[in-house]
């Protein structure tokens, strides 16, 4: 079973393919839940800039420039899902409570995961 990927979760990933995870995962602790402009040259006094830095907030605004992007608001907390229990040091419960999901939720996102990394048997 694919999990349902949303149009602004695949314009993350898609800005995650080029600015990398850790970039992705900052915008959407800054800006999630909201369109953000990307303008054509990104000066110090913008949001971006301020958040980001001056060398991310070029790349950004190289790759999106002019354009608009929708950040998910949850996407940060699925990405520190899977990071978490990858470590492995954190019981359900406590990531659960690091990432303001129900434990139940985590169970979701987690097999989830797990769904699309075994793939179909028909695949």
């Amino acid at each position: 079973m694919m999990a349902h990927v949303t149009p602004s979760e695949r314009a993350i990933a898609e800005l995650a393919n080029e600015v990398g995870l850790e970039v992705a995962t900052a915008l959407a602790q800054k800006f999630g839940g909201t369109r953000l402009y990307v303008p054509r040259n990104i000066g110090e006094h913008h949001p971006i800039y301020a958040a980001l830095g001056k060398e991310t907030a070029s790349l950004i605004s190289d790759l999106v420039g002019g354009g608009s992007i929708d950040i998910p608001k949850m996407a940060a907390n699925r990405a520190r899902v899977y990071e978490l229990r990858s470590q492995g040091a954190l019981t359900i419960r406590q990531i659960a409570l690091d990432t303001d999901f129900s434990e139940r939720h985590v169970y979701r996102l987690l097999r989830e995961k797990l769904d699309e990394a075994q793939g179909s048997f028909f695949d």
